[in-house]
């Protein structure tokens, strides 16, 4: 992701916080965060049992999800609570997914273009031991 959109998320954390508190208002919204937060606790420590290991396995994705979806939630905010939950539905991960692997390999050409200029510096080379 880029980096500015991390530096802009308190901005609208702040911002999400006073306009859900106008329409909801102030003791609703406090309660919703803590749901969240419990909700994101939950996820977050949910125990592995034995018999979960050969399918978690098989498909370790599914518990990388729960646990970023985890840690989102438990971030008092309403920007970060959505993203929680777009993560939680797996027909948004697809999604979010793509968008991640099309920006890397973006950010993977424009370095591999930069590498491929040629940065020629020249220097003289003295033994310092002799």
């Amino acid at each position: 992701m880029n980096f500015k959109f991390i530096l802009l998320i308190p901005l609208l954390e702040i911002l999400a916080f006073i306009l859900f508190g106008d329409f909801f208002g102030f003791f609703l919204v406090i309660f919703m965060i803590f749901f969240t937060g419990l909700i994101g606790l939950f996820l977050f420590s949910s125990k592995i049992d034995v018999s979960e290991i050969t399918k978690l396995a098989k498909n370790p994705n599914e518990w990388v999800y729960k646990k970023l979806a985890g840690i989102l939630l438990i971030i008092p905010g309403f920007v970060t609570d959505f993203l929680g939950f777009v993560i939680l539905i797996k027909s948004f991960r697809r999604l979010i997914w793509n968008l991640l692997i099309n920006q890397k390999k973006f950010n993977n050409q424009t370095h591999k273009k930069d590498l491929n200029k040629e940065n020629i510096i020249e220097a003289e080379y003295k033994d310092l031991d002799e």
